[in-house]
């Protein structure tokens, strides 16, 4: 039986939204070492669009995709590679993941794909400051602490908690409006390829 969700998208664009995929997190890799770029990484885009579109077959490639970039960063910024915060991370891709990769059986998949993965984006920002603000010595452990961490983040530290979640949204929105044309240029060229057969 195969997934619905494979019936509407084209081999073509499962090639190209595996290419997006891959380009985005070597991207994500190469962009931690450009100041301006801080966190302009669509995480949630590529967790939650990315098994969205390759559907309940393959939702775990944009996991794996990303949970190598975590390891990569980590040994590459001294920090070694696996730690508390990239198994948080790597439980909240794949809780993410695999709900996408469920849901991307229906049909209208655009729509779902921008507002799940802005809504994964918020929640991921508030369950990761959360996470800083419970294991960090130098949030106080308050309600204040809490929204401190949610806000403002650790003072002296630039650039403030809040342009991470400005920045993660502008990118996964920028990500979803490119994955929806790879789809759509799949489906094109998909069409175009069946037409000259068919004449």
């Amino acid at each position: 039986m195969t997934d619905p969700a494979m019936e509407t998208i084209s081999r073509r664009s499962l090639t190209l939204i595996g290419i997006l995929l891959l380009v985005t997190v070597v991207y994500r890799v190469a962009a931690s070492h450009v100041d301006f770029l801080g966190n302009t990484a669509p995480l949630m885009a590529i967790a939650f669009g990315g098994a969205l579109l390759l559907g309940a077959r393959f939702w775990w490639i944009p996991v794996a995709l990303l949970v190598a970039s975590d390891l990569i960063l980590g040994v590459w910024h001294g920090t070694g590679g696996i730690g508390r915060y990239t198994l948080m991370s790597a439980a909240f891709y794949l809780g993410v993941a695999w709900v996408a990769g469920r849901a991307g059986r229906t049909g209208k998949m655009w729509p779902m794909m921008w507002c799940g993965t802005l809504l994964c984006s918020v929640l991921f920002y508030v369950f990761a400051n959360t996470f800083s603000w419970m294991v960090f010595a130098g949030y106080e452990k308050s309600l204040a602490g809490w929204w401190q961490a949610q806000t403002l983040g650790v003072p002296g530290i630039n650039p403030p908690a809040w342009m991470f979640l400005r920045n993660a949204l502008i990118a996964d929105s920028i990500w979803c409006g490119v994955a929806g044309l790879v789809v759509l240029a799949g489906r094109t060229g998909s069409d175009e390829t069946v037409a000259e057969r068919s004449a």
